[in-house]
């Protein structure tokens, strides 16, 4: 068997299709088809049903595949510990953060660190999905949790705060036209963020998911938001809608996997951010 073949059969169970799997390796999901067909021919016998419904692994399949995860996670370890004796300051570093920490905070002073370790090649990952770092989908996490893996290795900096925000015409106008804006899916009742507020009768408006969509539709005056302190407060058209002191959010950790953690280019990407981070504290806490 060809273990091209054999990763190819692995990556269309974990993402469910061929056109995913094909993404994930970074091939077109023909050549997906190509190999899954490959692979069959090579064991004689049929690996995946084809069904309404996709591709199901057949009983032969079904163990294949569990060979495949095995080989696949050790082929993995390997490869993590051989790069964690890695003294040199160069080569890819995957980076996972929340998007608008990067824009916001990082971005600006990154020049720095690119002209010190201009050999680092960082590929940063902005997804809102956690990152699995046992499977090297990054090397180094800037985390916001209350709770990380127990895999992982770093140091907790501190908890960054939030408050609620609004412009001060929308402030100018009579309480009884305040809105919230909504963020998120919708429950019965008003959610507990809002009794708990100074705006407890104010009702939820809308959906903006996102801190930038929150803070630009706040910025319009379409109503109140709860913001991190790092927007709100250095957002020239906002200002503060309670006289309550900011309440501490999720805590803010640097971490990596524990087989990285003595590589070059990651205890140099760490020491950048926890001094980044610390320098930026008071109005990370408001």
């Amino acid at each position: 068997m060809d273990w091209e073949d054999v990763k190819t059969l692995r990556a269309v169970v974990q993402h469910k299709t061929v056109r995913g799997a094909g993404d994930a390796l970074g091939v077109h999901h023909t050549t997906v088809g190509r190999r899954i067909d490959s692979l069959e021919t090579s064991l004689g016998t049929n690996l995946f049903a084809r069904t309404p419904d996709g591709l199901l692994l057949t009983a032969a399949g079904e163990q294949l595949f569990e060979v495949a995860q095995q080989f696949g996670d050790a082929l993995i370890n390997v490869e993590r510990s051989i790069e964690g004796m890695d003294d040199a300051l160069a080569g890819p570093l995957k980076v996972t953060m929340p998007e608008p920490l990067l824009t916001r905070l990082f971005i600006p002073e990154l020049a720095s660190f690119v002209a010190k370790h201009p050999s680092v090649d960082l590929q940063f990952d902005t997804s809102l999905s956690i990152r699995d770092m046992a499977r090297r989908e990054a090397d180094f996490a800037v985390r916001l949790d209350n709770n990380p893996p127990d895999t992982l290795v770093g140091k907790r900096l501190f908890a960054y705060t939030e408050t609620i925000y609004a412009t001060p015409d929308y402030l100018a106008q009579d309480s009884s036209q305040y809105r919230w804006l909504g963020w998120g899916h919708r429950t019965q009742g008003t959610p507990e963020w809002v009794t708990s507020s100074d705006f407890p009768d104010a009702p939820v408006w809308g959906v903006f998911p996102t801190i930038p969509t929150q803070q630009a539709a706040v910025r319009q005056g379409l109503g109140l938001s709860i913001l991190p302190c790092l927007f709100g407060d250095t957002d020239p058209r906002l200002v503060r809608a309670t006289l309550r002191a900011p309440v501490k959010s999720r805590d803010i950790w640097l971490l990596t996997h524990n087989d990285l953690r003595r590589t070059a280019r990651v205890q140099a990407f760490m020491a950048f951010a926890e001094d980044l981070l610390k320098r930026n504290k008071k109005i990370l806490t408001g």
